[in-house]
């Protein structure tokens, strides 16, 4: 659709005339999106309209403020976005039939770590610091942060209040808890500041969300997965670091995909625990094994120990660790990981001596429970050469360089099921989405065109000690909308099997037209999140569906909007 003209000169009063620009090839290079299921469906459905009609490259909050005030003046559509990774980054169906031009705003040039305060541990970062780039500089002065599996390129700020799962959200939490204050340019172009932030003073109330001062969190999230640029823009953040024993700087060697990262032993240690003898057998005991790692997580948390404690599928596993598609499926069809295993680290934190000690706790509760660990020295050969495959990529639990990995064995991929809660719940979680999924698979051919690894396992991710738990499971389809249709159908399959049985972690699904679909079952939260969209967007320029429409949407829209579930 072409751009107002006005419109696109006004824009390049406010950035430079180099920050702006319609150029359809230029365009072009924002129409991609990830290689996800969804993403898929969305590429072919779309075609060239996915093209956005203008780019813009702000340098700064006036310049994004100045920006809203320029789509609601001339009525474009504006796409906020961090790195790109997610689809709500791109132009949508909605957005088309909607029938205004689409902006994107690209933040590349907002990439500054404004401060890190290593002795109150925060730093305050723009919409393209990413992951590594933070971490690195965190860990000179002794702080960490963490790092999703989405990867260590990705922007920090987008991803901590889109949804901010990590390898070591043991220690660190989701996205939600690390957020402090922040910065939020709404659609209307005010801008709104939340916690302390919200006071006037030094520039060190950055520290705190609860108070003094407003804490809008909720409004500025959402639900789990926030509000994806349907309310304004986030130009700044404080988020949490945490304390790192070293090194300063993270260790790798090799090239592309031979890169390794080992820690010295007396920094990190790493351990690969198996479950009893008696229920190694898989699928026959997946619940056993699946509840056995259930029991070690919170064994763990009652001791206080760790820094990462994971739950992998085998397909996981195998996925994360093979070099190439020819190693993966080598693995998978060999059974080189015949089951799940959990992942742990300990570390010096305070000292050497705390971390001695955490050994010998976790070899106890080990011992204990009937487990065993694999290492280097195991009997079995075969237990010691997973060890070893394995050792070369754990430290992406700390800073993830091989996310894209996942897609790798059907160049795409789709969770099977999600869910937010307790470890046992998500447990059970994984429980039912597998038999179910499985079931359907037998009798009605569901995901049939799935890769046959999909269905088994699941990753569970503990939070902040124990406290909570993110799980998922996975899924390959190939890159046809067809089959990716598939992986979409089972996820819905699994969304309302836990809506049936009433577990909170539907609520992960809360965003754009899922707010209609399940408001009603979550006290009408739909019809509050549409009056502050109504409120803050009247003229509905900001990344629209998102966080949801402004108004109701009928039966018929709603199908419209849902059709590829």
């Amino acid at each position: 659709m072409a751009f107002n003209e006005i419109a696109l000169k006004a824009l390049q009063d406010v950035v430079g005339e180099e920050n702006a620009s319609t150029d359809r090839v230029l365009c072009q290079a924002y129409s991609r999106v990830q290689w996800t299921a969804d993403g898929c469906i969305q590429r072919n459905e779309m075609q060239t309209s996915m093209r956005p009609d203008c780019i813009v490259l702000p340098s700064s909050t006036e310049e994004v403020q100045s920006i809203f005030k320029l789509a609601n003046r001339y009525n474009f559509i504006v796409i906020p976005r961090g790195s790109g990774m997610i689809n709500a980054a791109f132009p949508n169906p909605t957005q088309r039939m909607i029938g205004k031009p689409i902006c994107i705003i690209d933040p590349k040039r907002m990439d500054k770590i404004i401060k890190i305060d290593a002795n109150n541990m925060y730093a305050v970062i723009e919409p393209y610091v990413c992951f590594a780039a933070l971490q690195a500089e965190a860990m000179k002065v002794g702080c960490m942060a963490p790092s999703p599996p989405a990867g260590a390129q990705i922007s920090a700020l987008a991803n901590i209040q889109w949804h901010g799962a990590y390898g070591n959200s043991w220690l660190s939490g989701l996205g939600s808890h690390q957020l402090l204050s922040f910065e939020l340019v709404l659609p209307n172009g005010e801008l709104l500041k939340s916690g302390s932030i919200a006071q006037q003073g030094p520039e060190e109330d950055w520290i705190w969300n609860d108070g003094p001062g407003p804490d809008l969190r909720g409004f500025y999230r959402g639900a789990q997965f926030g509000h994806a640029g349907g309310m304004g823009m986030v130009t700044k953040i404080s988020t949490r670091l945490f304390p790192w024993p070293g090194p300063t700087v993270f260790p790798t060697n090799g090239n592309a995909v031979n890169k390794e990262s080992h820690f010295t032993k007396d920094k990190i240690r790493w351990y690969m625990i198996d479950v009893p003898e008696k229920i190694k057998e898989y699928p026959k005991f997946e619940e056993k094994q699946l509840r056995w790692s259930c029991d070690l997580h919170y064994e763990i948390a009652r001791a206080e120990l760790a820094i990462v404690v994971q739950h992998n599928a085998k397909q996981f596993m195998m996925s994360w660790a093979a070099r190439s598609k020819e190693e993966f499926h080598k693995g998978a069809n060999e059974e080189f990981y015949p089951r799940g295993y959990n992942i742990i680290a300990l570390s010096s934190l305070t000292s050497l001596e705390q971390l001695e000690y955490e050994e010998k706790v976790l070899k106890s509760i080990v011992a204990k429970m009937g487990g065993s660990f694999l290492s280097e020295d195991s009997k079995d050969p075969m237990d010691r050469e997973r060890y070893n495959v394995w050792m070369r990529i754990t430290n992406d639990w700390i800073r993830t360089g091989h996310s894209m990995r996942l897609s790798r064995p059907s160049d795409c991929f789709h969770q099977g099921t999600a869910c937010l809660d307790s470890i046992d719940a998500v447990t059970d979680e994984i429980l039912r989405a597998n038999t179910q999924q499985r079931k359907e698979l037998v009798e009605q051919g569901k995901g049939k065109d799935l890769l046959p690894i999909s269905f088994y396992g699941g990753w569970i991710s503990p939070t902040e000690k124990g406290y909570g738990a993110l799980m998922t499971t996975d899924l390959w389809p190939e890159q046809e909308p067809e089959k990716a249709a598939q992986a979409i159908q089972l996820l819905f399959g699994s969304l309302m099997g836990m809506l049936a049985t009433k577990s909170a972690g539907a609520t992960v699904c809360l965003l754009g037209p899922a707010y209609d679909l399940l408001g009603p079952q979550f006290y009408n939260v739909h019809l509050m999140v549409k009056a502050m969209k109504r409120e803050f967007d009247p003229n509905n320029i900001s990344n629209p569906p998102y966080a949801t429409t402004p108004d109701v949407v009928n039966p018929k829209q709603l199908s419209e909007l849902t059709k590829v579930l």
